[in-house]
């Protein structure tokens, strides 16, 4: 069975939450049995962080890579748009050689090259949507470029065969933004690869503690894009409640300009319990986790939540807005702790309850890795996609077109 895979990001190139489960998935479908053959991938992708322009990932896997125009936040839908006659040229190049039994697109921004690939070809297109521009903007479409966004997720959903989202509340965004039919839609979830997490040794952990808690402060730890939907404000909001039952408590702040927020921190009057860190590695990102009393996430949107699992994985105490997918992988009081979204009296709670049971805060991380390594490991998941695949290439196989 012979997959062509649309992203907008691969690595090197990975942005957020797509890029890392694209990363994730594409190598495990590789060589995957089906009853058409083992899986083939060919991944059509941009270019923007460099890499080779064609690399073999494994034996089932190609990724290939086109140059397009700079970034230019300016003007983004139309410079996708554009952009997407460059992934369409590669891909038909590629189709010449043997054809696609199915297209499996990443979000909107290949979105029109894998409708006009769909038509060429006449193969059936799945669409994975990972957030939509509607949610990102609490329901909202303010500008022009959100409204052509939105009608083109639209469209995508409507001329794709078959939607995967990473969670149930994906499915009702779908549902009620497009008149996604729910039986056109699956719930397959995101996944992490724990074993390329980093394991810190632990004269590193001794030094990040030194620099961070010399005197035992307890340490709260928020990493993410620093866009309004992730919430960040609402947790520096949350600061003086907590300090004010724990008073040494210290949050530290990872994400490319975060610094922004300092301003805030300074008005609220907490600036000296927090550290604007800006961004930092994975392997950063991994060592603190290991060393903080919880990660805290306190999205107002959040389709699913990755970086939750890469928490529990790091057996890292985690507390997260009950919203969206992200409420559906942190369940309360069993793997971790929930709150209001755009509550900070709540994250407060929350701080206060883990910090009171640490007995019952050591259960919650156990089950919490328990349940990241049999629920959301890449090769389950894969291979949940693959029976996906199999069944819309027999439907499309009895189908004229």
């Amino acid at each position: 069975m012979r997959i062509l895979v649309l992203t907008w990001e691969y690595p090197p190139y990975v942005v957020g939450g797509m890029g890392k489960h694209v990363a994730g998935l594409v190598p495990e479908l590789g060589g995957i049995p089906s009853r058409y053959g083992p899986v083939m991938v060919d991944v059509v992708t941009t270019r923007y962080a460099g890499g080779l322009e064609v690399e073999p990932i494994n034996p089932y896997v190609t990724v290939h890579r086109v140059d397009v125009a700079p970034f230019d936040p300016m003007d983004l839908y139309n410079q996708v748009i554009t952009a997407n006659d460059a992934l369409v040229a590669r891909a038909r190049q590629l189709a010449e050689q043997t054809p696609y039994d199915l297209i499996h697109v990443h979000d909107w921004l290949p979105g029109v090259a894998s409708i006009i690939l769909k038509h060429d070809f006449k193969t059936p297109l799945v669409a994975t949507i990972h957030a939509t521009e509607r949610g990102r903007h609490q329901g909202h479409l303010d500008n022009n470029t959100s409204r052509q966004i939105d009608t083109l997720e639209w469209k995508l959903c409507y001329e794709s065969w078959h939607l995967i989202v990473c969670s149930q509340y994906m499915t009702n965004e779908l549902y009620w933004y497009f008149s996604a039919p729910r039986g056109k839609i699956s719930v397959i979830p995101n996944g992490i690869a724990a074993t390329q997490l980093h394991t810190c040794p632990s004269e590193q952990l001794d030094g990040l503690r030194a620099a961070y808690a010399p005197n035992g402060e307890r340490l709260l730890f928020y990493v993410g894009r620093i866009t309004y939907e992730k919430g960040l404000h609402i947790l520096l909001r949350a600061m003086p409640h907590i300090l004010r039952d724990h008073a040494t408590t210290r949050l530290l702040v990872a994400g490319k300009n975060s610094r922004h927020y300092l301003p805030l921190a300074t008005e609220l009057g907490v600036s000296r319990s927090v550290r604007f860190l800006d961004y930092i590695s994975d392997a950063q990102r991994d060592c603190l986790y290991q060393v903080v009393d919880a990660a805290i996430f306190p999205s107002l949107y959040e389709p699913f939540g990755i970086v939750a699992l890469e928490a529990m994985a790091q057996n890292c105490n985690v507390i997260a807005s009950d919203v969206g997918g992200l409420g559906e992988v942190v369940e309360h009081l069993v793997n971790g702790l929930t709150v209001y979204p755009n509550d900070p009296e709540s994250i407060a709670w929350a701080v206060r309850t883990l910090f009171a049971n640490p007995a019952a805060a050591e259960q919650r991380r156990i089950t919490a890795l328990h349940q990241v390594e049999e629920r959301y490991n890449w090769a389950v998941i894969a291979r949940q996609t693959v029976t996906l695949f199999e069944r819309v290439v027999e439907e499309r196989r009895q189908t004229p077109w």
